[in-house]
């Protein structure tokens, strides 16, 4: 009833449906008149009046005056219209819901001259943030330096460049359309290297690449100055130093003449810092040393110095045999690579424990599930009985690669698949599906599309064929729909959503294969004598998305939200603020907003869980990565896992107070769960972080025990030394 009221309300005035309003870009779209009420509506609302039909008395009451001030269908301009409701407003006696109406044109208003004083057209409708990151590293510049293109045209430029790929030119038409609209939608994006470096001469558009990394001085060097290309051109690279003979070790029958896998890794992250994309956009590094290494011990504690290894991510290489050993305290044998003879054997658990331990001080290593990766299934190295096992990832550790191998990344953007009306629930499967088959033919495409300075790279790029989908804003989608990211209803429906992606994403690499041609070395996989076989051999990956989750204006990845509110420190030594939007109009709805509630979030942590004055369910959905234990962290990622071919970057946030022993029992459980690799980050683990969370409060410190003898480890200059046995988190 209320429906048709309205209908007869607008009726009422007779408005041209040719009418045209002239909006504040310059552009102009269809006159549509129950924008006017809606935007009234929402007004009340603001200041607590819940009078639906007073709002749209309003707004009939605007529209009539417009009629009688544009009788023949003249453009009207939207300062007008704004201008027109404000005295509606007021003259009706609604002085409050005018007050908000105005700060909303004024808010506007700000927002639009923000826009414009970054020199650049918005021809999508796109906020000040995401026009400030398009600016500074995306979008096309002539030889001056000067922005050329728009985000439209941005687009445009990556859909046309890749969609020449094609073999005819009414295909090139099609997939250029079909490549457009799910970008322009922002319900696709490929990664940020594809973005900046479509169109260029020699693009290179992979994010991640894997060196081989030999114990051969010569072979050393070589991949150090390859590498070195790649980052130069934007690529961030991963190696495996097992191979590489420990510290101290005989060089050309010298003894004590060998640097050993540390020294090696720092040079390589010494290169990287002085070689960058463009002279600006810096890349990373992977080094990864497997358990059984006799170095263990100095790589695990590399980065106890603060500030050491800027460049470079390490993760010890685990496989199940290690993690069997360690639960069952069983010995361990550390092994010399250049002989395979054992050195030395330790307690496997000591290993564990003295991870889990720099870990908790210094956020570092990771590890990395060797064995999980190489399980010779479709979603687990389909190439390991031919070609052995994957030893490396790229420097987030979401992509298992072979030597010189890369792939490109992309991103669906799950919020654009909320739809609440759906009998399904909310989250229109359907329509995950039917992009996923257009982003993989994309991503195919910019496989040849790109150019690599390195012909053994270009070579395992052909051979492999490789793409990463990922997403962004799983936390936004969560929220959206009210599920709590901490629930079994999260965990099920994550893994019903990667399914969907996996599937979709194989059979349409199964259709370009018929097409085109499946990847080859698809004869040396377990698809080789099967009648369906995929064009790339593998599909699907969840990186960490930073770039391209600013740019769709969501959550990272398939990260919580870190903080509903929070501080960032910016250059400089400046604070921004940064509220969840999402949060924000679920406030304002129940007309909770301040300034002063939001500034009490902050000092919260950028938590609401313990704030009475919050609504009870929306504690439940609004829940942060503290918020949440890191146990269900694990069963996330996890639940992303079953179904994800390549592997996974996630974060297992902990608290401050989490003690190593905690971390320890993460390790465990990622690998229990087949996860492929894991990261714990311990809040204030590192100084100067990004975002904090609350008052600074000094760090606690934590009581070392000795691994062997079980006594408190003692201080001594930088190490830590048992006064029993010599144990030392330094020296060993």
């Amino acid at each position: 009833m209320f429906l048709l009221w309205v209908l007869r309300m607008l009726k009422t005035t007779h408005l041209s449906p040719a009418k045209k309003v002239l909006k504040l870009s310059g552009n102009t779209e269809e006159f549509a008149p129950q924008k006017i009420s809606d935007s009234i509506w929402k007004a009340t609302q603001k200041v607590g009046d819940n009078d639906r039909k007073l709002a749209y008395e309003l707004g009939s009451e605007v529209l009539a005056t417009l009629q009688e001030r544009f009788p023949n269908g003249e453009v009207i301009q939207t300062l007008e219209i704004g201008e027109l409701v404000e005295k509606v407003l007021i003259e009706k006696g609604h002085a409050k819901t005018a007050k908000e109406f105005i700060r909303y044109r004024e808010n506007k208003k700000h927002a639009r001259q923000d826009k414009e004083s970054l020199g650049i057209k918005d021809d999508i409708g796109l906020t000040y943030n995401t026009l400030y990151i398009l600016k500074q590293r995306y979008l096309q510049r002539n030889v001056k330096g000067e922005i050329i293109e728009t985000p439209r045209q941005m687009i445009e430029r990556v859909a046309n460049f890749l969609a020449k790929e094609e073999r005819t030119k009414k295909l090139q038409e099609t997939w250029y359309e079909e490549f457009y609209k799910i970008m322009v939608n922002f319900e696709f994006l490929p990664g940020t290297r594809t973005l900046a470096n479509a169109g260029k001469a020699s693009p290179q558009l992979a994010n991640c690449f894997v060196w081989p990394m030999e114990d051969d001085i010569d072979g050393i060097f070589d991949i150090l100055h390859k590498s070195t290309l790649i980052k130069k051109n934007g690529g961030g690279c991963g190696y495996n130093f097992s191979k590489i003979r420990p510290e101290g070790d005989i060089v050309g029958g010298i003894p004590d003449l060998a640097a050993g896998p540390v020294k090696m890794i720092e040079m390589f992250d010494l290169m990287t810092s002085l070689f960058r994309q463009e002279g600006r956009y810096e890349s990373g590094n992977m080094a990864i040393l497997n358990a059984d290494h006799s170095d263990i011990f100095n790589f695990v504690t590399a980065k106890q110095a603060d500030g050491y290894l800027p460049k470079t991510n390490i993760s010890v290489g685990i496989k199940d045999e290690f993690m069997k050993a360690a639960l069952k305290g069983k010995d361990w044998n550390l092994v010399n690579p250049r002989t395979g003879e054992v050195v030395n054997t330790v307690k496997a658990k000591s290993i564990l424990e003295l991870v889990a331990t720099m870990a908790w001080q210094t956020g570092d290593p990771g590890i990395i599930n060797l064995s999980a990766i190489n399980q010779g299934t479709a979603l687990a190295n389909p190439l390991l009985a031919k070609r052995g096992p994957i030893m490396a990832t790229n420097p987030c550790g979401e992509e298992p690669l072979y030597p010189f191998e890369s792939c490109n990344l992309g991103y669906v953007n799950f919020v654009k698949f909320i739809e609440n009306d759906l009998p399904t629930g909310g989250f229109n499967f359907k329509k995950l599906g039917e992009v996923m088959k257009v982003a993989v033919r994309l991503m195919d495409d910019v496989i040849d599309a790109s150019r690599f300075p390195v012909k053994e790279v270009a070579d395992a790029v052909s051979n492999h064929r490789r793409i990463g989908i990922g997403a962004v804003g799983w936390a936004e989608a969560l929220a959206m729909l009210n599920i709590p990211y901490d629930s079994d209803e999260a965990f099920t429906l994550a893994e019903k959503v990667a399914r969907t992606m996996y599937e979709s994403a194989f059979d349409s690499s199964c259709e370009i294969a018929e097409e085109k041609g499946s990847f080859p070395l698809v004869k040396d996989s377990i698809w080789a004598s099967k009648k369906k076989k995929p064009r790339n051999v593998a599909l699907m990956t969840f990186p960490p998305s930073s770039g391209n989750a600013v740019i769709c204006e969501t959550s990272f990845g398939i990260e919580p939200y870190f903080a509903l509110a929070y501080e960032q420190n910016v250059m400089d030594g400046m604070r921004l603020r940064t509220v969840i939007p999402n949060f924000v109009e679920k406030l304002k709805e129940r007309g909770l907003y301040s300034d002063e509630l939001i500034q009490k979030i902050i000092e919260n942590h950028g938590s609401i869980q313990e704030m009475k004055e919050i609504p009870v369910d929306l504690r439940r959905v609004f829940k942060v990565a503290h918020d949440i234990d890191w146990r269900d962290h694990i069963k996330m990622q996890a639940a992303f896992q079953k179904w994800t071919d390549n592997a996974i970057t996630k974060t297992i946030n902990m608290p401050a107070s989490a003690t190593p022993g905690d971390i320890e029992e993460a390790y465990i459980l990622a690998w229990k769960l087949g996860c492929k690799g894991l990261t714990v980050y311990r809040d204030r683990t590192k100084k100067g972080q990004v975002f904090e969370f609350g008052g600074n409060k000094d760090m606690q410190e934590v009581v070392k025990m000795c691994p062997t003898c079980d006594l408190p480890l003692k201080k001594d200059k930088k190490c830590y030394k048992c006064a029993r046995c010599g144990f030392s988190t330094c020296e060993l």
